[in-house]
């Protein structure tokens, strides 16, 4: 049987999604900001448009379901408006569901009110004296986070982005200008692992762990990124995460989303993310997010076996069973625009050879008069597997010269 699907957004998560859905006999419909090549050409039909204007999702109303994958209309109710407006059933959260990622506050008094475990000290601040007196309590070793989106760009940690007292000031200042509130935490220590599962709002099922790269250049150097690529391992775990770790932060999110559904009277429906860091003292809460990472969803999607429309659609009618994926490794690497995160170069051709034989996925970029152009963000994602993570890194690199441009990548994804 095939299904007629919404598909919202269009980067190369939303392109490795638009593959799985045509791939398990879907009919794919998409609405996007700008024309992703990728999703365009496996759509149906597709209208572009802002995402948070809803209005236009009324061209849809003769799909299935639908699915989301950026945060911003997830925020701004883009589930609510298809479930209630276009009774469109939907395999993403509600707005007040999807406040477990659009405010860092929110989560965090969250674990608190329920005593759950893993969350790091931390302070809520609405002012200068507020922050001041985080510090003496926490000292300068600390991670500043706004409490809103921010593109996963916005947090600054002390050693990474600031050395001393006044240039963490300074982004204070910045963040009191922007908004109300902020968090300051302490700092933690250890290494960092992304658990995205799927829920029907009771069953939790988890997706082979990811570990994702988030500085623009080799050795973990540079600018914060959305992220410069990722790697899964053949176990479906990490080499430094031992089964208890996973036990412990799967515990967290089953919890979370059973007392979500107490708080707000919905279901969690779709995909929940917890980044989190192993450290020596147990397992931390880094952040939620109410959609699948990019380019953590590159790195499963890839191989997932069981057919991803029949996933939403078991989410969106409570019945969530096992979901299967192959054992293989993946290595996923982001070519991004010369001079990116911090000055990158944009309208500059990219081509392509060769692209239906390898994984290819189109992240922020445009096409004109039939030729693929860069914009300010990551351009191209090239996902490679292999019973190995060594083979899966040489069969990316392999790839790679088949896009030519001005741009560049990390060399190092998977290598530690």
């Amino acid at each position: 049987m095939s299904y007629k699907v919404l598909l919202v957004g269009n980067g190369a998560r939303e392109h490795a999604i638009a593959k799985k859905i045509v791939e398990d006999n879907g009919i794919l419909f998409s609405y996007m900001s700008k024309e992703n090549p990728g999703i365009a050409d496996l759509s149906q039909k597709f209208l572009i448009g802002n995402l948070n204007d809803f209005k236009k999702l009324d061209h849809f109303k003769l799909v299935d379901y639908a699915i989301v994958g950026p945060e911003q209309p997830l925020t701004e109710g883009i589930a609510d408006y298809l479930e209630e407006k276009l009774d469109i059933p939907t395999c993403s959260p509600r707005k007040v569901v999807s406040q477990i990622e659009s405010s860092k506050i929110y989560a965090r008094k969250l674990l608190d009110e329920n005593n759950l475990p893993g969350n790091p000290k931390y302070r809520i601040c609405s002012s200068l004296d507020d922050f001041k007196n985080a510090i003496k309590d926490f000292g300068i070793e600390v991670a500043i986070k706004p409490d809103g989106l921010t593109g996963g760009k916005g947090v600054r940690v002390y050693g990474d982005h600031f050395s001393n007292y006044d240039q963490a000031k300074d982004y204070v200042e910045i963040l009191q200008k922007q908004q109300s509130q902020f968090i300051i935490e302490e700092k933690l220590m250890g290494k960092e692992f992304s658990l995205q599962t799927y829920t029907d709002g009771k069953t939790l099922i988890p997706m082979p762990l990811v570990k994702d790269y988030k500085r623009a250049f080799d050795g973990d150097k540079g600018a914060n990124t959305g992220s410069m690529g990722s790697y899964s391992l053949p176990s479906h775990s990490l080499s430094y995460l031992s089964s208890a770790d996973t036990v412990s932060a799967l515990k967290i999110m089953k919890k979370v989303v059973e007392i979500i559904h107490k708080k707000t009277s919905f279901s969690y429906i779709g995909v929940l993310y917890g980044q989190f860091m192993k450290t020596d003292n147990g397992i931390y809460l880094v952040e939620f997010n109410a959609r699948f990472g990019d380019p953590e969803a590159l790195n499963v999607l890839r191989i997932q076996e069981t057919g991803f429309n029949s996933v939403c659609l078991s989410m969106i009618d409570h019945n969530l069973k096992n979901v299967a994926f192959s054992p293989l490794a993946t290595s996923c690497v982001y070519l991004v625009p010369e001079g990116y995160p911090t000055k990158p170069l944009e309208n500059q051709i990219i081509e392509v050879k060769d692209s239906q034989n390898y994984d290819l996925y189109y992240a922020s970029v445009y096409r004109r008069d039939n030729q693929i152009l860069t914009t300010k963000s990551r351009a191209i994602a090239v996902v490679g597997t292999g019973t190995t993570l060594q083979d899966a890194r040489e069969s990316v690199m392999a790839n790679i010269p088949k896009i030519k441009g001005k741009l560049f990548y990390r060399k190092d994804i998977g290598l530690f």
